[in-house]
C-alpha cells in the first residue's frame, strides 16, 4: 500500500509541476494586446495622435535601379494622401481624399485626372491610415490574430495576421525586441493579375518622437520592384484639402 500511495503521490507531483510549468510557458508567450500595446508604443504611442499631416520628400527607384526619380508625399488627417512622382520629365500624381481615389498617369498616354481602379486604389487607401492598423484597430474595422514567434534573418519576430474591413489579409513581422515593423507580406492585384508582395521596412530614425521607415523595399514574385528612401519627413505642416481633390477636366 506503501509503494503504491507513494507512486500515486509521485504521479500526481509530476502533474502537478507540467501544469505549473505549462502555465509559466504559456504566460511567457506574448499575446495579442501585448504585441500591438508594443508595436503602438515603438511607433510613438500617444505622440501618433499629435501629428495632424506628414510631408515626406526623398527618391522612388525602379526594378533595381533600372530607373529613378523625386517622390513627394502628403498624409493628412482624416485619411487623405497624396504622392507626386517625377522620371523623365513627367509626374505621376496619385491622390485619396477620403472618398475619391484618382491619378494623373502621362505614363498611360494621358494627362488628364481619372478614378483609379478598386484593386489600384486599395494600396493608396491603405496608406491613407497614417496610424496604421494597430491603433484603434476594432474601431476602423480591423481584425487582427496573432500567430506564432518566427525569425527573420535571425530576428525574432511577432507575427500579427491583419485583415482590412475591404477583406484584405496581410501578414506583418514585428521585431520582438524592440516592437518596429520589419516586413509586410500579402497579396494585391496589379493589372488583374493577383501577385505576391512584399514590403520590407528599415533604417528607422526618430522624428519628432515618431519612428520612421526611412528605406521601403517593395518585391513581387521575389524580385525587386521599387525602393523609396525618405530623405525628410516633416510633421504638422500646412496642406490644403484641395492638394487631394480631384480636378476637374
Amino acid at each position: 500500500m506503501l509503494r503504491r500511495t507513494s507512486l500515486l503521490s509521485c504521479g500526481l507531483l509530476v502533474c502537478v509541476l507540467a501544469l505549473a510549468f505549462g502555465s509559466v510557458r504559456a504566460a511567457d508567450e506574448p499575446t495579442l494586446e501585448a504585441v500591438v500595446a508594443q508595436i503602438v508604443k515603438a511607433q510613438g504611442g500617444e505622440k501618433l495622435k499629435t501629428i495632424k499631416s506628414i510631408k515626406t520628400t526623398g527618391k522612388l527607384v525602379f526594378g533595381g535601379g533600372q530607373a529613378e526619380g523625386p517622390l513627394v508625399g502628403f498624409v493628412a488627417r482624416p485619411g487623405k494622401v497624396r504622392q507626386e512622382i517625377s522620371l523623365g520629365g513627367a509626374k505621376l500624381v496619385q491622390a485619396y481624399d477620403g472618398t475619391t481615389a484618382w491619378q494623373i498617369n502621362p505614363f498611360t498616354g494621358s494627362s488628364k485626372p481619372e478614378k483609379m481602379a478598386e484593386d489600384e486604389a486599395s494600396v493608396l487607401m491603405d496608406a491613407a491610415d497614417m496610424d496604421g492598423p494597430f491603433v484603434d484597430s476594432a474601431r476602423k474595422g480591423y481584425k487582427l490574430e496573432l500567430a506564432a514567434d518566427e525569425e527573420l534573418d535571425g530576428t525574432p519576430v511577432h507575427v500579427v495576421k491583419v485583415t482590412n474591413k475591404r477583406g484584405k489579409v496581410e501578414t506583418y513581422y514585428v521585431d520582438a525586441g524592440s516592437g518596429l515593423i520589419l516586413k509586410v507580406r500579402g497579396k494585391e492585384k496589379i493589372q488583374g493579375n493577383e501577385v505576391e508582395v512584399e514590403t520590407l521596412l528599415s533604417n528607422y530614425k526618430e522624428v519628432n518622437g515618431i519612428m520612421t521607415a526611412h528605406a521601403i523595399d517593395r518585391f513581387i514574385g521575389g524580385q525587386p520592384f521599387i525602393q523609396i528612401v525618405f530623405e525628410r519627413v516633416e510633421h504638422n505642416v500646412e496642406v490644403e484639402d484641395s492638394l487631394f481633390k480631384m480636378p476637374e477636366e
